[in-house]
């Protein structure tokens, strides 16, 4: 299992964690997104633990964060002002801009999550610690 396969499954164990931790803490978490940290949880620890199902969870997810991302950035101009008027200013960014940044954010990082996943399947892990590096 090369180290970025195991970075990858940190970063979405970090992330389902930290939703669970601020669902926990009294935050309005919707079921959806209660059920998709837990997906994200048990894939990273699957994943470290070297379990082919933690990788098909997490290439999952990678894809599912891909595909959400092009559909919130595509949607992010149509966005009604009523749904902006309270949404917070970070940096002196317009929320629709903010909306749009976090949207392609959103992208890159899964499609990273995906290329990174697709090119160390589980079927790679078996020889990689024990053969020499030259």
């Amino acid at each position: 299992m090369r180290i970025t396969t195991r970075l990858i499954a940190l970063f979405w164990l970090l992330v389902g964690a930290s939703i669970w931790w601020t669902a926990l803490n009294g935050a309005p978490t919707p079921f959806s997104l209660r059920f998709f940290a837990t997906l994200q949880t048990l894939g990273g620890i699957f994943l470290l633990m070297r379990l082919s199902i933690g990788w098909v969870f997490l290439i999952t997810m990678s894809v599912f964060t891909m595909v959400t991302g092009l559909f919130a950035l595509l949607s992010a101009p149509f966005m009604p002002d009523e749904m902006l008027k309270n949404a917070p200013q970070v940096l002196g960014i317009p929320p629709r801009w903010l909306v749009a940044l976090t949207a392609a954010a959103g992208v890159i990082i899964g499609r990273l999550c995906w290329l990174g996943l697709k090119n160390d399947p589980p079927s790679a892990w078996d020889g990689q610690a024990s053969e020499p590096t030259e």
